[in-house]
């Protein structure tokens, strides 16, 4: 009887297995049998944060991907870049038989299995098992079913067949969510410690992976992150994988994640922590740090160029900008010390004259998270700001910088205006009623002469002079001499650069190459010029600008743009009612502007006065360019061949020992003798004549 029982229950219990393992095999089965084709794994793609980096190297900003719908911040590394003691740390604390088992570790999957008959579906994870949950097995990451843990265990076996411990490893690290939006380690050593993986401590690798399980929950834990931290490092010292020493050393790191207060004492046990910033570690879409009007720009140039679904969809750019941060920070300061009127932004500029590539770039320092770049947006008028490329046209048609014009009232028929009669004036309201040099009209800013010279010269002639320079011209008028066209302070800075470059108006550059994450060239710059002026023209063009903030000693409309050690040129403009102030200027090394005026195009006020922008401009660009330029050469520039120097007088154009010196064509030098009558002026004209022009 006893035997009979005895068989009757090993059946049974033949039975019971073997329907078990009928059951179990047709789950594995079902849930089987439609697993994603492990060669997708092949052609996955991973969105990774796109990177800006300054001309040094630096990192500048990054921009973050998309993904699902969600901005996160990820940016792929390779197993080399990330510090060993940070590995260290993320092994053994997520997976310390990650090197000696095939995908599924048998330990932990006994466990896993005693956790699924009790209810609870946790656990029996792997570094491998981790890959294909937040990639293959992503629509499933957050389901405890029994379903994802068997597509788990399936797809890691294959996963190992094909990859090395090396390769799977690194996968890991660049997707494992880390909380807030940082994906993968890079992203959470800048989240949590703003540094680079490779510069991750054995402490601050052991926070990290303490975070993993639930990254959200336990960042608000600073406490019972530090108690398994603990609990890990002296399991790492019994199983041998550091010392005892190491151990104390990592424990007594003061560790301060971002947006925590913290206070150790001399043990390294936590005397006080304080939660005070939750928002620290979330890192921004657009992550700046330096220069955020440029980085916005840059952007957009990435958007037109290659498209939003490849800037935001896939990522992993890497691009290299022109931007140089020593002259940024120095332009950065000088925007926050100007001294502006009432309501009025600021754009500052500086390139180099040669490339046209940007150097430095403010776009506006009144409003927090403002996008709108003036520097490249801010279309308007440049007032005097023009005059030299009026001036320069005529000594292309053959003038000098001693060549008389008149400072005679003018007047032009214009039905927009009071009367049908356009009368230029000059800022003053008064004039000499003489004849003087383009040199000394200069100096003196005045309007009259140098509407006189566009007439003289062809309005046509000037108007696509100015187009060729970057200036928007709508009409050749007589106004397009005293800042009658439009342009922005980031063309304008390109257009002076032809001065001191030898006669090249510059295309502006803010990016000088653009990687894929595999280091692939996407983009290559090459610097734009465009012939604007000879040698020749160009140069005697620099000479008006250098009179125009030295000749006058202290009654100089620039003196303010003086820098000891250098030798600058340039031009302010001031536009009717002081809408817009500028000073564009050229030096060794750069071309800057700094434009002055209000977003919504009122007249400007300072002191209840209208202010000039020969008061308000020229010491902000001293104040940026003095800056960035400290150290840098800053003597003149060589004339080229067939000009020479001769001492006039200012006014008369005459020789004289007591003179100022100015460079004019072989063959003319002027004589003794009272010089030439001017070009004849041929008036009236019936023009219908914008407004504009100021000092």
């Amino acid at each position: 009887m006893a035997v009979r029982l005895a068989r009757l229950l090993l059946w049974g219990l033949l039975g019971a297995v073997l329907g078990g393992a009928g059951a179990l095999g047709y789950l594995v089965y079902a849930y089987t049998r439609d697993l994603p084709d492990l060669s997708a794994f092949e052609r996955l793609r991973l969105t990774a944060t796109t990177t800006l980096y300054a001309r040094d190297g630096s990192i500048l900003a990054l921009l973050a991907s998309v993904e699902d719908g969600r901005a996160i911040n990820r940016s792929l590394v390779r197993l080399f870049e990330v510090s060993p003691a940070a590995l260290a740390a993320i092994v053994f604390s997520e997976d310390r038989r990650f090197y000696s088992h095939y995908g599924v570790d048998p330990v932990r999957l006994l466990g896993a299995l005693y956790a699924v008959l009790t209810g609870d579906l946790q656990g029996g994870s792997t570094i491998t098992t981790q890959v294909i949950k937040n990639t293959l097995l992503k629509e499933l990451a957050q389901a405890r079913t029994l379903e994802r843990k068997v597509k788990e265990w399936v797809l890691a076996l294959e996963l190992e067949r094909r990859y090395t411990k090396a390769e799977i490893l690194e996968m890991y690290l660049n997707v494992v969510p880390w909380g807030g939006n940082a994906v993968g380690i890079r992203a959470a050593a800048e989240a949590y410690f703003g540094k680079d993986p490779a510069a991750l401590t054995l402490a601050e690798g052991l926070y990290l992976a303490s975070l993993i399980p639930a990254p959200n929950a336990r960042y608000q834990d600073l406490e019972g992150v530090r108690r398994r931290m603990r609990r890990v490092l002296n399991e790492m010292v019994r199983e041998g994988w550091i010392t005892e020493a190491l151990a104390e050393r990592a424990w007594k790191e003061p560790l301060k994640p971002r947006g925590w207060e913290v206070r150790y004492d001399e043990e390294g046990n936590l005397l006080e922590a304080r939660l005070v910033d939750p928002e620290a570690r979330i890192l921004r879409s657009v992550d700046y740090r330096l220069a955020p009007h440029f980085v916005l720009e840059v952007r957009r140039f990435l958007e037109e160029r290659f498209g939003k679904e490849k800037v935001y969809g896939e990522g992993g750019l890497r691009v290299y900008t022109t931007l140089d941060p020593r002259m940024q920070e120095a332009a950065e300061k000088a925007a926050q010390r100007a001294r502006l009127p009432e309501g009025a932004d600021l754009a500052i500029v500086g390139l180099d004259p040669e490339t046209g590539e940007v150097l430095a770039m403010v776009g506006g320092v009144r409003r927090e998270n403002d996008e709108y770049n003036r520097a490249t947006r801010a279309l308007r008028n440049p007032g005097s700001a023009v005059k030299p490329f009026v001036y320069a046209t005529a000594l292309e048609a053959g003038w000098t910088q001693v060549t008389l014009v008149p400072d005679r009232p003018m007047e032009f028929k214009d039905p927009s205006q009071p009367g049908g009669v356009w009368r230029p004036k000059n800022f003053s309201g008064t004039f000499l009623n003489r004849e003087i040099t383009v040199r000394y009209a200069l100096d003196l800013s005045l309007n009259l002469p140098a509407v006189y010279t566009a007439q003289a010269v062809g309005l046509d002639r000037v108007a696509a002079k100015l187009a060729q320079a970057g200036f928007a011209v709508r009409y050749a008028v007589p106004a397009i001499a005293i800042g009658g066209a439009s342009i922005t302070p980031v063309d304008l800075a390109a257009a002076y650069a032809a001065f001191v470059n030898g006669g090249y108006r510059v295309a502006p550059l803010l990016v000088l190459r653009v990687e894929d994450q595999a280091g692939r060239v996407l983009y290559q710059a090459a610097p734009h010029r465009t012939r604007l002026f000879s040698p020749e023209v160009a140069y005697q063009g620099w000479d008006l600008l250098k009179g125009y903030v030295y000749d006058l000693g202290e009654r100089g409309l620039a003196k303010g743009a003086r820098i000891p050690g250098r030798v600058v040129g340039g031009k302010t403009g001031t536009t009717n009612e002081a809408r817009d102030l500028w000073f564009a200027g050229v030096t060794r090394g750069l071309s800057a502007v700094v434009w002055v005026g209000r977003d919504d195009n009122r007249p400007l006020r300072m002191g209840g006065r209208e202010p000039s922008s020969s008061v308000v401009n020229p010491p902000i660009w001293r104040d940026f360019v003095a800056e960035a330029l400290k150290g840098r050469p800053g003597g003149d520039f060589p004339p080229p061949s067939g000009l020479v120097p001769v001492r006039v007088d200012l006014e008369t154009g005459l020789p004289s020992e007591k003179g100022v010196v100015v460079y004019v064509p072989e063959g003319k030098v002027p004589s003794e003798r009272p010089p030439e009558e001017s070009p004849a002026l041929p008036l009236p004209l019936p023009l219908l004549t914008p407004p504009g022009g100021g000092l």
